[in-house]
């Protein structure tokens, strides 16, 4: 409640301010409000939230399923580990806009360009978190499943996986964030459509109102993606608050 008090008072203040001493490079809320809906009316600023967010899902998407595959096995296999860990320390530590003009070379500057950099940015938190959760299965765990005669694959389904669970949960939800951020940055590079590239329009012809209102709806849009994730998660580990709990 005091985090949204604060909020509150922050965007209050902008709104006297911005009204006592107007000026172009700081519109009023209320302002920015009227050129939100006018750009929605209009059919420019919804078709480029909905291609920003189709991009991040899918990118998303693939990373997640690279992600915790690869670093699950990591996590469960030493030998997979040390094929697999320089390059992944190498691709990780390289920033994805130093690839950019590789990308565009071998992807153009369409919706593909975008997706396979939001993929590659978001695998590595993904990777990394599920790594850790493989690793910190307790030995417990998988000598119970031997005992009780599961088999290779069911141990690491049934068992090593759902402890591993919280780990990669961890690394999805930071994922998400850095998907969404990367899908923007990429529009903004490449391509003419999203939400990055109406920011650069909107910036180029001087449209201060119109870049307030992607902005701020981008923040919008992110912290959404946020809580729609958190009640995915709340769900996927109710298991384990009632084992704790019994």
């Amino acid at each position: 409640m005091t985090g949204w008090l604060l909020l509150m008072i922050l965007l209050v203040t902008w709104q006297v301010v911005a009204s006592i001493r107007p000026t172009p490079e700081l519109p009023s809320l209320t302002r920015i409000a009227d050129a939100w809906w006018l750009e929605m009316r209009s059919g420019t600023l919804l078709p480029a939230f909905v291609d920003t967010v189709r991009v991040t899902l899918v990118g998303f998407a693939v990373a997640t399923a690279v992600g915790v595959i690869v670093g699950f096995l990591m996590g469960r296999f030493r030998p997979i580990w040390a094929m697999l860990e320089p390059t992944v320390e190498l691709l990780r530590q390289t920033p994805v806009t130093a690839l950019f003009p590789l990308l565009i070379l071998y992807f153009g500057i369409g919706e593909q360009l975008k997706v396979v950099a939001v993929a590659l940015v978001a695998t590595f938190p993904i990777l990394l978190s599920s790594y850790t959760g493989a690793r910190n299965v307790a030995a417990t765990m998988t000598e119970t499943a031997r005992t009780f005669k599961l088999s290779w694959l069911r141990t690491q389904w049934e068992v090593a996986l759902p402890c591993a669970l919280p780990y990669v949960l961890v690394g999805m939800r930071q994922a998400l964030g850095i998907a969404l951020v990367v899908s923007v940055v990429a529009s903004m590079l490449a391509g003419n459509t999203g939400v990055g590239y109406y920011l650069m329009q909107a910036q180029q012809v001087l449209n201060v109102t119109a870049l307030f209102a992607g902005i701020l709806s981008t923040a919008l849009v992110g912290y959404l993606l946020n809580q729609v994730f958190l009640v995915a998660e709340y769900f996927l580990t109710r298991w384990q608050r009632y084992g704790t709990t019994s």
